[in-house]
């Protein structure tokens, strides 16, 4: 199901995340808060007149073996925090974190979320579709597809920058250079007069 498809996302960019707050503390609450993301604007589809129910989103989960993709993304996500967590990082810490994303509800929202862009009618025809050859087996398909959809896509954003650093390269370069000389001048002499303060009383 796509919401899993999104967890997945959610759940690979967010491990950094916790590979930082285990290596650092914060350092302030204010500044905890300034680099929590901001809630994506959904997208302007008006929602439907009779909602999907929560025994229609239960049947496409079964259908769409939405515990097996769960499985494979917590399993894939551990992998990543090991390659990524502080060695200092306790090992019933990790034991303590694989245990409880295996149990975790990653489906707990679809009640909330699914009403908001389906509709009976629509989950009526998917979960027939789904229950189909060709349903079962793209439920099947899936979560090899997304994964190798996301690689596809994080190779080309690689290779589209490096296209565009290759094309400006000499522009970047003049503005590097001009930056580094603004940054120069602008620095404070240790040879330099102090200023004196101005004074905020008005002249008599």
């Amino acid at each position: 199901m796509r919401i899993l498809s999104t967890a997945a996302c959610v759940a690979f960019f967010s491990a950094a995340a916790f590979a930082q707050q285990t290596a650092a503390p914060a350092t302030s609450s204010a500044a905890s808060s300034q680099t929590q993301p901001s809630q994506p604007a959904p997208p302007p589809v008006p929602p439907p007149a009779h909602p999907i129910t929560a025994e229609q989103i239960e049947e496409m989960q079964k259908l769409t073996k939405a515990d097996e993709m769960k499985d494979r993304i917590v399993t894939n996500l551990m992998q990543y925090y090991r390659s990524t967590i502080p060695p200092f990082i306790p090992q019933d810490v990790i034991q303590d974190l694989d245990k409880s994303l295996h149990s975790a509800d990653l489906n707990a929202k679809a009640a909330e979320i699914y009403p908001k862009y389906l509709s009976t009618e629509d989950a009526a025809k998917i979960i027939e579709f789904y229950k189909t050859p060709a349903g079962q087996h793209l439920a099947g398909a899936q979560p090899y597809l997304t994964a190798e959809l996301q690689r596809s896509a994080v190779q080309v954003a690689q290779q589209t920058v490096k296209d565009v650093i290759t094309r400006h390269q000499a522009e970047i370069q003049d503005a590097q250079k001009k930056y580094m000389q603004e940054q120069q001048q602008n620095k404070p002499s240790l040879n330099a007069p102090a200023q004196k303060p101005q004074s905020s009383a008005a002249p008599k």
